[in-house]
């Protein structure tokens, strides 16, 4: 049960992000139609690259404000759009990971010990057996455990270079997810939109079914 809580915490955080939104627009008078979201976006490209850069600084400190990164992603799809979401969204998670990786590395494994627990033990066991492909895994697939991980990898000083092209190259895929949520919004489609969530679903899951993908994803010994 416990491996299925990311799953139900993605679907409860767009249910939730549906529910608040719905709420701030009838408190605000707001009429929450396509022409209002593309305004949203107009707004957005009307600021130049100041949208880009908050959402980018957004992505790197969601954790220290206690955000949902299903929901700060997903909300870049509808900002951006598909392309550009996947494009900042993969720029924020990468440098994300470097600061994750920071605090693992100047701050030692006794304090990662102390944050992570055994999670600790069993996510460098991980990263030393199966390298770059766990680390791409878990970065790729959005109910892996990837900040617990990059703080390990910093910890255990995993080579740098590898972590940051792995992050680049792994960023964009896992950010992609959420991007095509959020701009199936832009289209204003119930219907899409539900089809997308239960594809989305259906591809979170799959890695599950297959025993080696799954342990790495619970941040278990893959043996």
């Amino acid at each position: 049960m416990r491996g299925w809580l990311p799953l139900f915490t993605f679907i409860g955080a767009l249910i939730t992000l549906l529910m608040v939104g719905r709420l701030l627009a009838d408190y605000f008078g707001i009429e929450l139609t396509l022409d209002s979201v593309h305004e949203f976006r107009d707004w957005i490209d009307s600021i130049g690259w100041w949208g880009p850069l908050a959402y980018v600084i957004l992505v790197v400190i969601r954790l220290f404000l206690g955000l949902s990164t299903h929901v700060v992603l997903t909300l870049g799809g509808v900002a951006f759009g598909l392309t550009e979401a996947i494009i900042w969204g993969g720029v924020g998670l990468t440098l994300s990971g470097v600061v994750q990786y920071g605090l693992g590395y100047y701050l030692g494994s006794d304090w990662v010990t102390k944050r992570l627990g055994d999670k600790n033990e069993r996510l460098q066991r991980i990263l030393s057996r199966s390298g770059v492909p766990a680390l791409f895994l878990i970065t790729v697939h959005p109910l892996g455990p990837q900040s617990p991980m990059t703080i390990v990898a910093g910890a255990v000083q995993f080579p740098f270079m590898k972590f940051v092209v792995t992050m680049m190259l792994a960023s964009p895929i896992r950010a992609s997810i959420y991007a095509v949520l959020g701009g199936a919004v832009l289209e204003f489609d119930l219907w899409l939109i539900a089809q997308i969530t239960v594809g989305c679903v259906v591809v979170m899951i799959l890695p599950f079914l297959y025993r080696k993908t799954r342990r790495l994803l619970l941040g278990m010994d893959a043996s």
